[in-house]
């Protein structure tokens, strides 16, 4: 697992993804999750699915997969 997605704390928004790479530093305001291959899979089609640029909800995308809520709540 070496993908990580980026969640605003206070919007619960997914803001970033890093794929094969952790990033430098991040802000406080933000959360790192580390996920799988798989995962990162499922949030660019649930990305997909926001045609009108908006973020996906960590929220919202718990539900579509079960080891991001896992993650989620292990961090």
């Amino acid at each position: 697992m070496s993908n990580f997605l980026i969640i605003h704390k206070q919007s619960n928004l997914i803001v970033n993804c890093f794929e094969n790479d952790k990033p430098q530093a991040i802000a406080p305001q933000h959360q790192l999750i580390p996920v799988s291959d798989r995962v990162l899979e499922k949030y660019f089609a649930t990305l997909a699915k926001h045609t009108d640029g908006t973020c996906v909800d960590a929220g919202e995308f718990s539900l579509v997969s079960p080891s991001f809520k896992e993650a989620l709540q292990a961090s």
